[in-house]
């Protein structure tokens, strides 16, 4: 029962002082541990730990009101991604100033996203009973993050992205997009959360801690809450058991498959640009393709930029191309990232011709059978030289072996969008080839491409993530890696991708549930306004 007792702010020092619990560093650095072993870093990944780092923290931010709650969300985030990202801004390469410059604008906003999902969530969610609360601060993280992926934000703040490597509670982004899976993740923590200061609160009431499970065991809001957590957690777990079960049958049947070889050449980061150094490079990619034909390749893929020039129609084809007649198999073929100009610009001065960030796909014989130009162009990184295509999102046409291939170059991987319409557009299996040799020997590969499991869950398809500097994946349909290449390190990731044609409830209908959970928390806005503004909730134990 909730008692409900009008707040008295003008009256503020009449109320006793708070006293600083002495415990609260400890949890501070407890949450910081978690979070930082949740984060996406080389050094040591462990997904529960984004399961439960986030309940200390709503506990610790939950202690305090106005600014110091602020104060104390950005601290601790700020800490996090330090550790996750404090090796970025020492291996950065070839990056001009004004680059930097952007890329120091948005850091900060990393921690400060986070920190504004932290208070938010709790603040909206707060008239909400406790049984109910873990399902409004999902509910509200879900809103802010799906706000961002509607307006494409390009850096991944998916909480759920965390869970990369937990195939079992992933699978529900084939109905909800990886927002399912930040809704879900969220809700853990809230669940964990909720039932500690539930429990606490009857270990004060009966003063010991058998006593307090005894009577928690009895007590209506504890029942509740466990109730809620274990009927959707049960459902989420349940429905990706039989999702895997099924894609395990599927793969025992023998779907049309075809094998790859995913490149990762670590080249491009000097600022040497000379013909010795570029013909090197290219010796090192037909060096790494005729590799990957000899572990049974039938598709070699460069990395985007792998040739840093144009190539159509130039004296580099011949020279790139014929080797490869030589490399492939019969049946094979080559797709390779390079720049190919914008037709529509061909009659301005060089300064002023625009360009598209290209895919081109060939066969052994060394003719192209197509290319796919980038549609989504970063700004201000790109939008200097690169254009959209004219002819949108549509997959490369493979031929009887390999099927339509859908392709997304670099950052379009972070977007759900883009490998949805490639999905819708017909595409069997899914592509991404990169170039995250900018960043140097960073964390930012492995994010990048981790983030390439969920497309594969959400679509239902095989997707190849192929990097310059490693990292390489060929994940399932299931979303499991098949193959992971170490990052900064040259070599070849090979593995085999199914094909498949069916169409999930996510890529028919999109991001509902992004749309869903903004529209509820702003219904809860003004609600969780009042409640803080005109009653102090209490509740009985």
């Amino acid at each position: 029962m909730a008692l409900e007792l009008p707040s008295l702010p003008q009256h503020l020092d009449l109320l006793p002082p708070v006293r600083q619990n002495p415990g609260s560093r400890g949890l501070a650095g407890l949450a910081v541990l978690l979070l930082c072993l949740g984060s996406p870093n080389r050094w040591l990944h462990w997904f529960p730990g984004a399961l439960l780092g986030l309940a200390p923290l709503f506990h610790l931010c939950e202690q305090r009101q106005g600014w110091g709650r602020w104060r104390l969300a950005y601290g601790l985030w700020f800490w996090v991604c330090l550790y996750a990202f404090w090796v970025d801004p020492f291996s950065l390469q070839v990056l001009s100033a004004w680059e930097i410059l952007g890329g120091a604008v948005v850091a900060p906003l990393i921690p400060l996203f986070f920190t504004t999902a932290t208070v938010l969530s709790l603040q909206l969610s707060q008239p909400l009973p406790p049984w109910a609360r873990p399902l409004g601060v999902a509910t509200v993280w879900t809103g802010l993050d799906g706000l961002l992926g509607l307006l494409r934000w390009p850096i991944p703040f998916h909480w759920g992205s965390l869970l990369f490597d937990w195939p079992l509670g992933i699978q529900i982004a084939d109905l909800t997009g990886i927002w399912g899976v930040t809704f879900f993740a969220v809700f853990v923590n809230g669940v964990v959360w909720q039932l500690a200061e539930q429990l606490r609160r009857q270990w004060r009431a009966e003063g010991s801690l058998r006593g307090a499970l005894g009577a928690g065991a009895k007590n209506p809001a504890i029942r509740r809450t466990l109730a809620c957590s274990l009927g959707l957690g049960g459902l989420v777990l349940a429905y990706g058991s039989l999702r895997l079960a099924y894609f395990d049958a599927l793969a025992a049947e023998g779907a049309p498959s075809f094998r790859v070889g995913a490149v990762q050449q670590v080249a491009w980061l000097e600022a040497d640009r000379s013909w010795d150094y570029r013909s090197e490079r290219y010796r090192e990619l037909h060096q790494l393709s005729a590799q990957a034909v000899a572990e049974g390749a039938q598709l070699v893929i460069w990395p985007e930029g792998a040739l840093r020039a144009r190539l159509l129609n130039t004296p580099l084809q011949p020279y790139v191309i014929e080797l490869m007649q030589a490399i492939l198999p019969p049946e094979g073929a080559l797709i390779t990232g390079a720049t190919e100009p914008d037709p529509r610009t061909a009659h301005l001065p060089e300064e002023e011709q625009r360009f598209f960030n290209t895919a081109l796909l060939f066969d052994a014989r060394g003719q192209v059978l197509d290319w796919f130009g980038k549609q989504w162009i970063f700004p201000y990184f790109e939008s200097g030289r690169y254009v959209p295509s004219p002819d949108g999102y549509r997959p490369l046409a493979g031929g009887e072996l390999f099927g339509p291939l859908g392709v997304m170059i670099c950052l379009e991987s972070v977007l759900p969008a883009p490998s949805r319409a490639l999905t819708r557009a017909g595409a069997e299996s899914l592509i991404v080839i990169s170039d995250d040799s900018w960043f140097g020997n960073s964390h930012w590969p492995l994010l990048h491409g981790r983030l390439s499991v969920f497309r594969a869950v959400e679509n239902r398809r095989s997707v190849v993530f192929v990097n310059n500097t490693g990292g390489n994946l060929v994940v399932d349909p299931s979303g499991r890696m098949q193959r992971v290449g170490p990052i900064f390190q040259r070599g070849v990731v090979s593995g085999e991708v199914r094909r498949q044609s069916q169409v999930t409830f996510y890529t028919r209908t999109g991001d509902w549930l992004a749309w869903l959970t903004l529209g509820l928390s702003l219904g809860l806005w003004p609600w969780g306004s009042r409640a803080r503004q005109g009653c102090a909730r209490i509740d009985r134990p």
